[in-house]
């Protein structure tokens, strides 16, 4: 198999809604009212209801997928630096950095519409071959 090549970029958008956020919740287990509960999140610093940060690291798992359909992910760091609303478009990229015929690592970030980083990091992955 040929390595993907340095630089390559995998982009996708995807806009989180409440929904998302709920269905996550409920899937999780993790219904903290800063994500679920409007009124509650409203009393908070934040104002508002904010997406979980492992939805967030689900966008980016589901773009090293795509990006490397046999990788398996053998480490990961990631860095939550600010919130995402409800309702906010996002930017998911991954760029490769270094690659190899059995492993990948790459950069990852999610990207809020007005440029903010909502968290960020770099991840290995470890290629299959079948």
């Amino acid at each position: 198999m040929t390595p993907i090549p340095t630089g390559t970029r995998y982009n996708r958008t995807h806009t989180v809604n409440q929904a998302d956020i709920d269905r996550f919740a409920a899937v999780s287990g993790d219904t903290n009212p800063i994500h679920i509960d409007p009124a509650v999140a409203a009393t908070t610093r934040f104002g508002r209801t904010i997406a979980h940060g492992m939805l967030l690291y689900g966008y980016i798992r589901a773009a090293l997928r795509t990006l490397a359909p046999t990788g398996v992910q053998r480490k990961q760091t990631l860095s939550f630096t600010n919130p995402v609303f409800a309702g906010e478009n996002l930017e998911i990229v991954v760029e490769v950095l270094e690659s190899n015929s059995n492993q990948l690592r790459c950069a990852v970030s999610v990207a809020r519409s007005d440029g903010k980083i909502a968290c960020s990091g770099e991840t290995v992955l470890e290629i299959t071959h079948a």
